[in-house]
């Protein structure tokens, strides 16, 4: 009798229950959802991309699909974020700065440290003392990084570039360098596979449907200029029209 009685009050509660008011809580609380899933990923796209236009596109994806364009977001978005570049190339940067000293002697091949002075297997000079401010400084430098006393003549055959021609190495430089990170989007690290290539490939057509739609947008509001335009002058030569017949 007991579990009767519990069935049937069961029962008589999930009848009672007002499902219009339920489908409107869960209906809020999707739209919430939806909101808080738009701006977290507006968040997330500008600390991986510093480009308007793509963290755009990446908002429409979510705006109109939803949990498919998260999933698509999550699978196309860099895999890093732009402070993880930063910081990648900044220890990449220390680390050059750290082995900067390291080496191989000249003379034997054995690897040299920061410090050495000469080399602990054949005893070969590495380097010498500034006469100027006594630091020391590579055998092969002609001037002191630290007090520039020339401690090297120079050699009479040396040519150096003119400006002229440094100017052309720096633009060319600088040319290359914006192809390869424009093609690469993320500096020192290579594109991905066949992921990143398909992200890469939907983030390019939602660009050319944008770049149509605006296009046709614009095409529109100039013919609606035109058409107004025509309309005036129509109206005009017609006024100009009655005005002589009425004169006649």
């Amino acid at each position: 009798m007991n579990l009767e009685n519990f069935v049937l009050g069961f029962f008589d509660f999930v009848g009672g229950i007002d499902f219009n008011i339920f489908g409107t809580l869960l209906f809020v609380l999707l739209i919430v959802f939806w909101l808080v899933l738009i701006g977290w990923v507006w968040i997330d796209s500008g600390e991986r991309t510093s480009n308007i236009s793509i963290r755009i596109i990446y908002l429409l994806l979510v705006v109109f699909l939803n949990i498919p364009g998260l999933i698509i977001y999550l699978i196309i978005r860099p895999s890093e974020t732009i402070e993880q570049i930063y910081w990648a190339d900044l220890e990449r940067r220390y680390l050059k700065y750290e082995t900067s000293e390291l080496g191989d002697c000249s003379k034997c091949g054995n690897q040299l440290l920061p410090g050495y002075v000469y080399c602990s297997n054949c005893g070969n000079e590495i380097k010498k003392k500034c006469p100027s401010c006594g630091v020391m400084i590579g055998k092969s430098t002609k001037f002191c990084a630290y007090c520039g006393t020339q401690v090297a003549s120079r050699s009479t055959q040396e040519e150096y570039p003119t400006i002229e021609v440094m100017e052309q190495q720096i633009l060319a430089t600088r040319e290359e360098a914006t192809e390869t990170v424009e093609s690469k989007r993320l500096k020192y690290k290579q594109s991905g596979g066949f992921v990143v290539k398909l992200g890469g490939m939907i983030i390019s057509s939602w660009k050319r449907l944008f770049d149509i739609v605006s296009e046709k947008l614009e095409k529109n509001q100039e013919e609606k200029v035109e058409q107004k335009q025509q309309e005036v002058v129509e109206s005009n030569t017609k006024k100009k029209k009655k005005k002589k017949r009425k004169k006649k």
